[in-house]
Formats: structure tokens, C-alpha cells, sequence
């Protein structure tokens, strides 16, 4: 279940283009949440637009600096000690500087361009995974959390 500020955070505002960027890689498990909720996102609503960057965010860059987000928010598989299929806020400070994920490139530095180059506020989502070993599919808890992230965003 997503918490009340999580709820609030995706739905759609009146005014103002909210970018969503999704990272990680479908052939690690649980990591493929994010492009798993972009390929769900294709046809939102013209103040929404979803990058999926994949394992290599920093190849959006220029594309996200372009869109012009009121608000970013990045969406990943992140370990923190949560229940399997949890969504959480993960604030800025815990985002390490350096790479210690499947991702080639920090979010933190990406998302420090994006707030330099463009003036938005940038958020990071994390889901718990249950399982990041290789293989294709998420599990039925990162699957049913990710399908109500998928709601908020298609809202309107």
C-alpha cells in the first residue's frame, strides 16, 4: 500500500510537466520495477511524461533538461531494510554519491544537473525489492505495488 504523502506526490497537478525517470534493469528481477512502470505509462496525460533510463540514467539527461519538470521524480528498486513490495520517500542524503547499484552512472549527480539545469525539485522513490538476483519478473509484491503507482499516475 502506498502512504497518504506517496499517493499525493504522483498525482497529477493542474499545472507544470511532472518528469518521471524509472531506473533499473528487467533481466535482475525486481529490479526491472521502473521499466516496468514505463512501459505501463505510455499513454498519460501531457503534463506527465515517463523517461526510462534503464541502467544507464545518465543517457537522459539532455532529454529530461529539455522537458523542463516543475518536479522530478526518480523511480528504483532500492534496499532499505523494508517489506518486500514497500514504497518509501527516500530523501536526498541517503542517496549515495557513488555507484553502488546496478546503474552505471549516481542519481544523486543526476539528480543535482537536473535541479541546477531546470529549477526542479527532484524526489526519489524506492521500492523494496525481494529479489535482485538475474532473472526476468517481478515479484508478486513489487508487481502490486508498481501497478498502484501506475494508478496515481494514469489519475484524472
Amino acid at each position: 500500500m502506498l502512504t497518504g504523502d506517496i499517493a499525493e506526490l504522483l498525482r497529477p497537478r493542474e499545472s507544470g510537466i511532472i518528469l518521471i525517470i524509472t531506473v533499473g534493469t528487467a533481466f535482475r528481477s525486481d529490479d526491472g520495477v521502473g521499466p516496468y512502470i514505463a512501459e505501463k505509462c505510455k499513454s498519460l496525460k501531457r503534463d506527465i511524461v515517463v523517461l526510462n533510463a534503464g541502467d544507464t540514467p545518465e543517457n537522459i539527461i539532455d532529454r529530461a533538461v529539455a522537458i523542463k519538470p516543475q518536479k522530478t521524480i526518480i523511480i528504483d528498486a532500492a534496499d532499505f531494510g523494508g517489506h518486500a513490495g514497500e514504497v518509501r520517500l527516500i530523501p536526498e542524503e541517503a542517496i549515495p554519491d557513488t555507484i553502488l547499484s546496478t546503474h552505471t552512472f549516481p542519481l544523486k549527480i543526476i539528480s543535482r544537473i537536473l535541479a541546477e539545469d531546470t529549477g526542479t525539485d527532484v524526489c526519489f522513490l524506492g521500492v523494496q525489492p525481494q529479489d535482485m538476483g538475474f532473472g526476468e519478473g517481478l515479484s508478486p509484491e513489487v508487481r502490486e505495488s508498481a501497478e498502484l503507482i501506475i494508478g496515481l499516475l494514469n489519475e484524472r
